[in-house]
């Protein structure tokens, strides 16, 4: 199964929801593939990457510690920093793309991390990401020859404001839009709105919202916890929280179904 972690707006969340949920699935004990695409790179951080990723090793000629594997309850986490480096992703893929040697040396660093094995990968996004763009498709194609057929569940994350609420549904139709992605070979099985740092004032006016619904199998929401903001602690510190475990118990319902 692949969990994208999909948002139009930074600073909602997506890398700590993305972490949450990795270490609840880990607690179950599966072993899940964390991959950063996030150009920030705060989820390889946490795992305590601080080197280049594998992009940028590659890019430069340089051997980089870009993964790391943590026993996490009864499981195991891999986390893999793709890109995570800044400003630089954009000129990194036109070197990656227009050398065939560095190409097939991604292909080749990257299989040997998936061939670590792993029940489900999480993937992390920056924003307002599209399956068709040069920095998805690089990992996409990669994954998909060697697992064809790997069904997906989307998790759009957004913050409780109205606008980007509206935003993140109508960035949610445009992915679901058969005239733009109804080409790539993907297998989008379930997605899901979560709407994350909700006020605790206002979480019954967020919950009556139907806006959007029909989009989504569900929409969860996710009160405002101080210790989950800008949190800086290592993965097994994070709080197992009943809203993830919730998103858990639902991606092994479809992937239960879908196999």
């Amino acid at each position: 199964m692949r969990v994208v972690i999909l948002g139009v707006k930074g600073g909602v969340g997506k890398s700590t929801i993305g972490l949450l949920l990795a270490k609840e699935l880990c607690e179950r004990g599966k072993r899940v593939l964390f991959v950063d695409r996030d150009q920030m790179g705060y989820a390889s951080w946490i795992a305590g990457i601080k080197g280049k990723g594998l992009i940028a090793s590659i890019v430069d000629e340089q051997r980089s510690d870009y993964f790391t594997e943590i026993g996490v309850g009864k499981g195991r986490l891999t986390v893999l920093k793709f890109y995570g480096d800044g400003f630089r992703l954009k000129k990194d893929l036109e070197v990656i793309n227009l050398d065939q040697r560095r190409r097939e040396l991604f292909a080749r660093l990257y299989g040997e991390v998936l061939r670590l094995g792993h029940d489900v990968v999480i993937l992390d996004n920056k924003s307002s990401t599209f399956p068709w763009s040069e920095e998805i498709s690089l990992e996409l194609m990669t994954y998909l020859k060697m697992f064809p057929g790997t069904p997906s569940f989307r998790i759009f994350i957004t913050d409780p404001f109205i606008f980007n609420i509206e935003n993140t549904i109508s960035f949610a139709r445009r992915l679901n839009d058969k005239k733009t992605g109804g080409s790539l070979p993907m297998k989008v099985i379930e997605q899901i709105m979560l709407i994350n740092m909700v006020p605790f004032t206002k979480l019954e006016e967020i919950r009556n919202l139907t806006v959007g619904r029909d989009l989504f199998a569900s929409v969860k929401l996710i009160p405002y916890f101080d210790q989950l903001f800008e949190f800086t602690g290592s993965v097994d510190k994070l709080p197992r929280l009943q809203e993830i475990k919730d998103i858990a118990d639902e991606i092994e319902r479809v992937s239960y179904r879908s196999s």
